[in-house]
Parts: structure tokens; sequence; C-alpha cells
């Protein structure tokens, strides 16, 4: 399917997400994939641009929490009910897990978008991807890391309120003495770069095809 196409779809899927329409968003989706579109090329060309746009649209006050959240939802739902299935069923899949990632919204921040993004991201190029979802704590990230074995932990945020808290799952790790036992990443629309280097993660990035690309490289150096 040409990348034309594409664009015409991820403009369809955008007034689906929009209004809350769940049933057609699937329908796109499961009719695009169908149709020969490869379920990852859905996922860059379509949902990301589509999830990008709904942020843009929530940062300019265009619309608001509950209309993101409820995109959010439905586009949760495309990833499970028809995104993760088709390229489990295809090629695309890995043979071996890359790692272990463990993802969080860090605590204080309700925001799943971005965080949802770069699971599937990882899922799909081969990464087991343990999700504990938002609001989580520090500590309670830092447990499960270790209880998982992970290579890599994740935090996200897109409220900088949020950012003490990123700082303090690092000082837990380091207090712990097994910082250097696992990268640590962070991303979402609250850190910068400077602030990633200020406490002292391994990168920050902000979008899901950048996570993979650090991942792949932490997991290389490994």
């Amino acid at each position: 399917m040409g990348k034309s196409n594409l664009e015409s779809i991820q403009k369809e899927l955008l007034k689906a997400l929009l209004e809350g329409d769940d049933e057609k968003s699937i329908a796109i989706a499961k009719d695009t994939i169908s149709q020969g579109a490869s379920p990852l090329d859905f996922f860059e060309e379509v949902i990301g641009p589509s999830l990008s746009e709904i942020g843009d649209q929530f940062e300019k006050l265009a619309i608001f929490l509950p209309e993101m959240i409820e995109a959010a939802e439905i586009v949760d739902a495309i990833n499970t009910d028809v995104i993760v299935p088709a390229v489990e069923a295809s090629s695309e899949k890995a043979i071996e897990p890359k790692g272990k990632v463990v993802l969080a919204t860090i605590q204080g921040d309700l925001h799943d978008i971005g965080k949802s993004m770069v699971a599937l991201m990882l899922k799909v190029n081969g990464f087991q991807v343990i999700d504990m979802g938002i609001n989580v704590q520090p500590a309670d990230i830092v447990e499960r890391t270790i209880q998982e074995k992970a290579d890599i932990v994740g935090m996200s945020s897109l409220l900088t309120t949020c950012l003490p808290y990123m700082k303090d799952l690092v000082d837990n790790l380091e207090a712990r003495g097994v910082r250097n036992d696992y990268g640590v990443i962070i991303g979402g629309a609250a850190p910068t770069p400077e602030f990633a280097k200020q406490i002292g993660v391994d990168a920050q990035g902000h979008s899901a095809a950048e996570a993979l690309t650090i991942c792949n490289k932490i997991m290389e150096s490994r």
C-alpha cells in the first residue's frame, strides 16, 4: 500500500479518534491491514502521526484531557486487537527477544499515549515489555525492574512537576548499588537532554522511534 494511501487513511483515523468512534477506528485498522498494509507501517505512518496530532491539539487546548484519554484507549484497543496479532502472525516478528524493558509513566502523571506508543514499538521490534501503567511510584518501578531481571527501565512524563520523581528512581537504583545493572531512559514532553544529563540517565528521547534506537544501542553495548 502506497504512502499516499496511508496519508489518507491517517486523516480518516484521526477524525475517528477525535470523535471517540472506537468501532470505526478499529475497522479502519483491520481493513487497511487486510488490504496489504504492513502492521508496522500502519503503526508508524497512521497511528503515530495521529497520536502526535492529538497531543499537539491537547497542548494548544483545542481538545481536553477526556478526549485525549479516550483516543489513547481506542489506540490501545487497536494495538491489542489488530496490530499485535497481525505482527505475531507475520514474518516481522522477531524470533528471539532482544531484551526486557520495564516501562511506566512516573508518579503524578496520568498520561499514557507516549508510553503506549513506545511499548508497542519495542514489542513489534523484538523486545519483551512490561508496561506498569500510569502514576507509578519510583520505588515500585525499581522493585519490578529488579524482580523481572530487566535490561532497561524507561520512564515517561508530560508534566514538569513530575520530573523530581525521575531523579528519585535513579537515586533509588544508586542507593541499592544496582544503577549500572540497567539501562535507564526517560521520555515524554517534560524531560530535556539537560535534565537527563543532570540526573544521570543513559538517554532521553521524544518519540517511539527514538526509544527503539536507544534501546537497541543499549542492548548492543551490554
